[in-house]
């Protein structure tokens, strides 16, 4: 049952803060803790995580504001769920940090699991994401109490590696179908067509390490087909149909296979009664070889020639089923079936599984600190321009950004156009793409309002200008201008009959404008404001190794969250301590 956290308005009677040193008692007003309490723990509103408090089984029994500080404290301190348990149980320093003032109560790493699957399973219910939420007031809150100007900010993407071991293809097959096999009563493994069941022993994993290279692609064909029989013969028990391992091997026949139509049976054209029952021949993915359960598997002397018949046939039959080729294969594809949410990226010639964060801080040099004020996570195929235009609204209207520093990866039209919505002003580090020749004259170098030339570099407008639906622009010179002209011979215009004529998209006046700003030393010196953000990356991720250790984008993403504040109150108690020390000095 929800019920609000108040004990920590209360001042004990008997406390041993009372017993402090005056000398202590300072250095305990100035501590982390302390701050962690007045500006993190206190602001933390509980009702808005009321409905995840129920009467019933793995119910939450400790406070919400303890519980999401205590999320923010593990990724502050670096701290796993244990040593985070012996600290709420003896670390003063924890204790301080949520308004407890003596040891005493317990808490054990279920609880700190607990929530996090229900902040999980409410957001899947919902969509509403209470731990942002936290995270966007802590932003206010912040921006207002300690005066900081957010109307600059950088921005950049890191990649967060995913708590998964790389599998190759035929190790991913034999570890989908290991996993549903394992969730199978035993009666019924036991049954199953010759061959099958091996797969249900772990030594028959990792594949790739004991088959020769030119073993692998049989056993991935073999793989496809015990998976295509599994998915006909179970497709129709919702007991076994529910299971998230059968979910998985039908995701991986989608995304790794194939089917072959010319081979398809004709049991679409048979009567209802007619109709073979699942399991009887995996109707629809027809197998490369015929399977039998192990009580069929003895032959007499007299079956032998009805046997070689069969094995006519199984090598008369065609494969319904194909492996696709591996640059086929999506990035979004099912990676390892621990975390079925991580995906595939490469860049820069290297491979990356697991989620992107993107992360957004203030930079103008007059603030106290640097506030973090953006933070989320996506899956790693995801474009660093569509993180932007999640954020770019909440930004300009909650924290007052108008000027945004970002590298050429957050270039395109469909976030430009949002920033310039926002009135946000994008500042490029680079662009994406080659740079023009130097002796070609730029398209930055007319004077253009909009899509409208009003002079070329010689001072003419053209007689003729079209914009179109489709983003092109064109326009005609007179050829009295043209003719003669000093920089007809690298003009980007070209010889007509009577006239000289332009075309070519507005995009690529704008990157060429881009590129000139990019020229400008003033706008150069602005940029290396944002040169500071790889050491934020390198404190929210890299600092503690790349690998997150949990699985799941949600989870993954309330960690990020959790440390972005810590890393804000990190910075503010840096900030408060320094303007005490100054205090101390001038007194």
């Amino acid at each position: 049952m929800f019920r609000e956290n108040t004990d920590h308005e209360q001042e004990m009677l008997f406390s041993p803060l009372k017993d402090l040193s005056g000398r202590v008692q300072k250095k305990l007003e100035n501590h982390w803790s302390t701050h962690f309490y007045e500006h993190v723990f206190t602001q933390i509103d509980e009702r808005k995580f009321e409905r995840l408090y129920h009467d019933g089984y793995s119910r939450l029994n400790k406070p919400a504001n303890e519980l999401v500080s205590l999320e923010i404290i593990k990724h502050l301190l670096g701290m796993s769920d244990k040593e985070l348990e012996h600290a709420y149980v003896f670390d003063f320093r924890v204790r301080n940090a949520l308004g407890k003032e003596t040891l005493g109560d317990n808490i054990c790493e279920k609880t700190l699991t607990n929530f996090r699957c229900r902040l999980m399973e409410y957001e899947e219910e919902t969509g509403q994401d209470l731990l942002h939420e936290v995270f966007e007031n802590h932003r206010t809150y912040f921006q207002r109490e300690f005066e900081i100007d957010a109307s600059t900010q950088r921005m950049d993407s890191t990649f967060i590696e995913a708590n998964i071991k790389q599998l190759s293809r035929v190790d991913l097959l034999a570890k989908v179908l290991h996993n549903f096999l394992c969730d199978l009563p035993e009666e019924i493994v036991q049954e199953l067509p010759a061959g099958m069941d091996e797969f249900a022993d772990t030594e028959n994993l990792e594949l790739s390490y004991h088959l020769e290279p030119d073993e692998i692609p049989a056993e991935m064909e073999t793989l496809a087909e015990h998976i295509v029989w599994l998915v006909e013969r179970f497709r129709g028990e919702a007991e076994y149909a529910e299971l998230e391992s059968f979910a998985h091997l039908q995701r991986v026949l989608e995304e790794q296979c194939y089917r072959i139509p010319e081979f398809e049976d004709d049991t679409d054209n048979l009567e209802p009664d007619d109709r073979g029952h699942p399991g009887d021949e995996s109707p629809g993915w027809q197998p490369l070889q015929t399977y039998t359960s192990p009580s069929e598997s003895t032959a007499t002397a007299g079956d032998e020639s009805d046997s070689e018949s069969g094995e006519r046939d199984a090598e008369e039959r065609h494969d319904h089923v194909g492996l696709e080729e591996s640059d086929e294969i999506g990035s979004e594809s099912l990676q390892n079936p621990h975390d079925d949410e991580a995906t595939y990226r490469s860049k820069n010639a290297e491979d990356y599984f697991g989620y992107k964060s993107n992360i957004a801080e203030t930079c103008n040099g007059e603030n106290p600190f640097r506030l973090i004020t953006a933070v989320q996570v996506d899956t790693n195929n995801t474009d660093d321009g569509d993180l932007l235009g999640e954020d770019a609204r909440n930004l300009a209207e909650e924290t007052g950004l108008c000027d945004l520093l970002v590298d050429g990866g957050y270039t395109h039209k469909e976030v430009e156009k949002c920033c310039r919505d926002q009135e946000i002003t994008q500042h490029f580090t680079g662009i994406t793409g080659q740079r023009p020749a130097a002796e070609k004259m730029s398209l930055a170098a007319p004077e253009w309002d909009g899509t409208r030339m009003v002079a070329c570099p010689a001072g003419h407008e053209p007689f003729e200008q079209n914009h179109y639906e489709t983003g092109r622009i064109s326009g005609k010179m007179d050829k009295k201008f043209c003719d003669g002209c000093q920089y007809q011979e690298n003009c980007f215009v070209e010889e007509q009959q009577e006239h000289y004529s332009y075309g070519f998209r507005k995009r690529r006046v704008e990157v060429a404008q881009r590129r000139q700003r990019l020229d400008d030393p003033a706008e150069q010196e602005f940029l290396n404001l944002r040169a500071g953000v790889e050491s934020l990356m390198n404190e929210m991720y890299h600092k503690d190794g790349e690998k997150t250790e949990f699985t799941g984008k949600i989870k993954v993403k309330n960690a990020s969250i959790a440390k972005a504040i810590g890393r804000n109150l990190k910075r503010a108690s840096g900030f408060l301590e320094s303007e005490a020390k100054q205090e101390k000095s001038a007194g």
